[in-house]
């Protein structure tokens, strides 16, 4: 005799199986998982999940897998990602919707990589001096976290360095301060700074980000005693940090409620990941009150007739720096 059974009850039983955790390193394949209850798997990723399934659309037949392509990402998961696994054989069965992500092209310009999924804030880092700030690769990092819908915090790093003296850190970053954009000064050698940003992690997923040589390791140690980042000097040479984090990796902070920062790997340079020109402006916050005031409704906003931002840029209500700045990520020269 044959038993009927309910399949619906049965797929749900079988989905009470996996675990669900939050994805904290990525090595060699390698997934480490950690779930709500704060136990610890290392997983692996089942094979489908590595490509983008092409299903069958038909009405009269069973919906079927008709073609598979692989993903345009370096690595289906990132750190940060939201999993369910099964706690068995410990194979990653669902990769959950990201609601955010801040991603660059590939080293090998064959596809996106994302270096944190799920991003609640991220915190730009530039040092005051040593090596002094590059407000043109700012800009960059800011219209790439503005266009993951993340809302940057600017970190000014190394304050220490100026001997108490900000009148001209103050000056640089005034722009920044005028459109809302957070601005803390940090120490790692005093201490300034460093509550305000620790007291922000809980409850959040958090990014720490920029150039080489800013101090990003030397302030995660300091946010997080046990975070072990190694640390390293600036090259007499160059100026320029040397690399010393090569992996990302979310470490998590203990507060009222769980939290997770993660040190990204050292960028000179981000590249954009699919922003268009025409959506550029939209990450100028300081453009929004004058874009819909232009005479052309496809105003790129440089030197059209009738352009309401540029009229605002020689009026000094947008800072034209900044402006300058716009048009560099418009037209980038090949050694920007």
């Amino acid at each position: 005799m044959t038993q009927n059974i309910d399949t619906s009850e049965a797929v749900s039983e079988c989905n009470n199986l996996l675990k669900q955790g939050t994805v904290f390193r990525v090595h060699s394949g390698n997934y480490h998982v950690r779930t709500p209850d704060g136990q610890d798997y290392v997983c692996k990723l089942r094979g489908n999940l590595k490509k983008e399934l092409i299903y069958s659309t038909s009405g009269s037949r069973a919906r079927k897998v008709v073609d598979a392509k692989k993903r345009q990402v370096t690595d289906a998961i990132a750190v940060g990602d939201t999993v369910n696994f099964g706690d068995t054989q410990l194979i990653i069965e669902e990769i959950l919707p990201r609601h955010t992500d801040l991603s660059r092209h590939s080293p090998s310009r064959r596809g996106q990589h994302t270096l944190v999924a799920n991003l609640d804030q991220v915190f730009l880092v530039f040092a005051a001096t040593e090596p002094k700030p590059d407000l043109w690769l700012l800009d960059k990092f800011i219209v790439v976290a503005e266009a993951a819908g993340i809302a940057p915090k600017i970190v000014i790093n190394k304050v220490d360095l100026l001997n108490g003296d900000t009148s001209s850190i103050d000056a640089l970053f005034a722009p920044y301060r005028a459109i809302d954009y957070p601005l803390l000064y940090t120490s790692v050698k005093s201490g300034q700074g460093i509550d305000e940003i620790r007291q922000a992690l809980p409850g959040h997923i958090s990014a720490v980000t920029g150039p080489s040589g800013v101090g990003k390791s030397h302030l995660l140690n300091v946010l997080i005693p046990n975070a072990d980042r190694k640390v390293g000097e600036i090259g007499s040479i160059t100026g320029k940090g040397r690399h010393t984090t090569t992996t990302s990796e979310l470490v998590s902070v203990v507060g009222e409620t769980v939290g997770w920062i993660a040190d990204t790997p050292g960028l000179r340079q981000l590249e954009f990941w699919e922003i268009n020109n025409l959506d550029m402006a939209l990450y100028f916050r300081e453009f929004l009150p004058y874009m819909n005031q232009c005479r052309f409704n496809d105003c790129s906003h440089q030197e059209e007739i009738g352009c309401a931002i540029h009229v605002a840029v020689e009026k000094g209500a947008i800072d034209s720096r900044r402006y300058a700045s716009y048009k560099q990520l418009l037209n980038p020269q090949p050694d920007y």
